[in-house]
């Protein structure tokens, strides 16, 4: 079995599952034959994912989630184009894109395909057509040369440069924003050119009662600082020279979906299970920042020990421990359960039910509500949380992360092009940069817990 079979069966298992708890407000199934489904579905799951283990270890690094090959994205491009637009519009014909309208993902295109073709001699007909369409909508494109300088589009870009496209950048955001859970959530926080420095203070004031005439012993306040140190995530893919224009909407919202949600997956990836090393880029996210509390997980207080080492072993209360060891200071509109959709449909869901009232009408409420809370909070599926069973693993995590971890940017995506590095295909490369830091900072320590806490299986 392939991984992306895998991942389908899975996926409609979760799904199965979450009709199957709808039906139970419908009067359609009872709670005791949503529990016999849950228990033979997630059966049959382990006994998958136990003959496919070493797929799933590669499965659960997100390898194959981003494999997208050069003769695949040419096939699909050319397939957008013979459609044209009619995968972008409902019922209505409306236009239902990820820009703001069709317009907008046209002129990202024609961005993309003015600077890639910009100072090439023998594409010059290309940028030109490319230039006049902008001129025609009224946007005027700037570049950043070879130096890192704005330029005018002209000889300058010879071998391809960087868009700056300022008008657009919200789009972009939007789209990172909408498929990063991590970035969505986090406190984001603009950087300079190198390392920033952001303080930080999590201690109180000491207070006395002098007594008339007493003295007061004053108290430097104790701030930390949060380092944020920028690094670049790059990803490369292209698009074909044989583009009518009316494929151009295409175009633009192929490329933008490509990097944004790309961008996104791995902000998620290293945000949430980072642990320092390449497989993260160095990144240390909320997972790695946990686990470096103490040796012992015990010890660490912004964890909850479960009651096993595996999924099967948690009960209900393990969940009411992370939420009990939240400290009050985190108890606002951003705290929040993060874990995967798989494991809140066949873990979670399965415990409330058994539990029957209370935390059952909380779920069946939720369900017919669109609004997934459990005990009380909201849940947001972050589809980098782990959903096999595992020893010593944090899997699931109730935080408020714009109190305890930091998403650091320098300014937006930035595009370069280049029509000679795949020359012999006919298509033309487009690479996309994302600068960022990371630092979940919010864990505690083995004396108090942090506004990031979570529930791990037990060692053994």
């Amino acid at each position: 079995m392939t991984l992306t079979e895998i991942e389908k069966k899975l996926k409609e298992t979760a799904d199965t599952i979450e009709q199957a708890v709808g039906d139970i407000s419908a009067n359609k199934a009872t709670r005791q034959e949503v529990l016999d489904l849950i228990e033979e579905r997630t059966k049959s799951d382990r006994e998958m994912l136990e003959a496919a283990k070493t797929d799933i270890e590669k499965l659960n690094t997100g390898i194959g989630e981003m494999k997208e090959a050069t003769d695949s994205l040419q096939t699909q491009l050319r397939t957008l184009g013979k459609a044209r637009m009619t995968n972008l519009l409902d019922t209505r014909n409306n236009y239902r894109g990820y820009f703001s309208s069709p317009q907008e993902a046209k002129a990202f295109a024609l961005l993309v395909m003015a600077a890639s073709t910009a100072g090439i001699s023998k594409l010059s007909d290309r940028h030109d057509k490319a230039k006049k369409s902008l001129d025609d909508m009224g946007i005027e494109p700037y570049w950043l040369d070879a130096g890192g300088h704005k330029t005018m589009a002209g000889s300058s870009m010879t071998g391809g440069g960087a868009l700056v496209v300022v008008e657009q950048i919200p789009s972009i955001i939007m789209l990172l924003e909408q498929y990063g859970k991590f970035r969505a959530n986090a406190q984001v926080m603009p950087m300079g050119a190198g390392q920033t420095l952001q303080p930080k203070t999590d201690s109180l004031l000491t207070v006395y009662c002098p007594g008339e005439g007493g003295a007061i012993t004053a108290v430097d306040p104790k701030v930390d600082t949060v380092s944020l140190l920028p690094k670049t995530l790059c990803a490369l893919t292209c698009y074909s020279m044989e583009l009518e224009d009316d494929s151009l909407v295409a175009l633009g919202e192929m490329l933008a979906g490509l990097f944004a949600r790309s961008f996104a997956y791995y902000e998620d990836l290293c945000g949430f299970l980072g642990d320092g090393t390449s497989t993260y880029f160095g990144f240390t996210g909320i997972k790695g920042a946990l686990l470096s509390v103490d040796a012992t997980i015990a010890n660490i207080k912004s964890l909850a020990v479960g009651s096993g080492d595996t999924y099967a072993e948690l009960a209900l209360v393990d969940f009411e421990k992370v939420a009990g060891i939240v400290p009050v200071m985190a108890e606002d509109e951003n705290l929040k359960w993060y874990v995967h959709k798989y494991f809140f449909w066949t873990i979670m869901v399965s415990l409330a039910l058994a539990a029957g009232s209370g935390t059952a009408t909380e779920i069946l409420t939720g369900q017919a509500l669109r609004q997934k809370t459990y005990l009380g909070y909201p849940v947001e599926f972050s589809q980098v949380m782990p959903k096999a069973t595992g020893v010593s693993q944090i899997c699931a995590l109730l935080a408020n992360l714009r109190q305890g971890a930091m998403l650091g940017v320098r300014g937006g995506i930035e595009f370069a092009s280049s029509s000679e590095r795949y020359f012999e295909k006919g298509v033309i490369g487009v690479r996309g940069r994302d600068r960022i830091a990371i630092n979940a900072h919010g864990v505690g320590n083995t004396t108090d817990a942090g506004p990031i806490c979570g529930l791990i299986t037990a060692a053994t």
